[in-house]
């Protein structure tokens, strides 16, 4: 097979074609400049005319994904067992400590003091109600002593104990069995006590993780609810 990609025609069938010979034929920059409007400038002609265009295949050019920073520290923590707590070395009384340290953090967190003197009751939608439930959102609730007092699953009511590890959808308590428990956020509604008030938290509104709650914006609508 040979490898030419063409023949030339031959002069007997090139004039029995019709065509006429051309005395002054154009050159490509001739031709463009009589076919484009004359606001297209020769400069701008010269510039599309040296342009290389890529008329065979193209292939994309994958971009690499990016590195998720994050992923080896959560394996590091799976291999840890960080994720998931021992049920049976941890007991109530080792959480109450942890609940001692987190009343302590609260104190520096929330000044109760400087709010009841500014005007604060404890009741919602007081005044400086809105800076003390956003100090609250984003602190952090290891140690927190909680109780659920309303969910979807009737099991999950009247439980209480220390959170020892919070989650983005879970808190996980230890109670006064010495029991671990896991409670879903979404289901329920739970209430701590911080200097004599009672106050109600609704899980739906926590379902993120403690780390990204600190520099998220509290949100208009959730406010009021909260």
């Amino acid at each position: 097979m040979s490898n030419i990609l063409y023949t030339p025609l031959t002069q007997t069938a090139f004039e029995s074609s019709g065509t006429s010979n051309v005395e002054n034929p154009l050159t490509v920059n001739q031709l463009t400049r009589q076919l484009l409007p004359l606001k297209v400038t020769n400069n701008e002609i010269d510039s599309g005319l040296k342009r290389v265009y890529w008329l065979g295949n193209y292939q994309h050019k994958k971009k690499p994904k990016p590195v998720d920073k994050c992923k080896p520290k959560n394996q590091l923590k799976r291999l840890l067992g960080l994720n998931h707590p021992p049920k049976d070395v941890l007991s109530y009384t080792d959480a109450m400590k942890l609940n001692e340290l987190w009343t302590s953090y609260m104190k520096k967190i929330v000044n109760f003091d400087d709010l009841r003197k500014r005007g604060w009751d404890g009741t919602p939608g007081c005044k400086y109600w809105e800076q003390f439930m956003t100090s609250l959102y984003k602190c952090d609730f290891h140690g927190a002593h909680i109780k659920v007092i309303s969910s979807k699953c009737c099991s999950y009511i009247l439980v209480a104990g220390v959170i020892i590890l919070e989650t983005k959808n879970t808190f996980q308590i230890i109670g006064v069995d010495n029991k671990l428990k896991i409670l879903p956020k979404d289901q329920c509604v739970f209430e701590l006590e911080l200097e004599g008030y009672l106050i109600q938290l609704y899980g739906k509104h926590f379902i993120v993780r403690s780390k990204d709650r600190s520099k998220k914006k509290i949100k208009d609508n959730l406010m009021l609810e909260l």
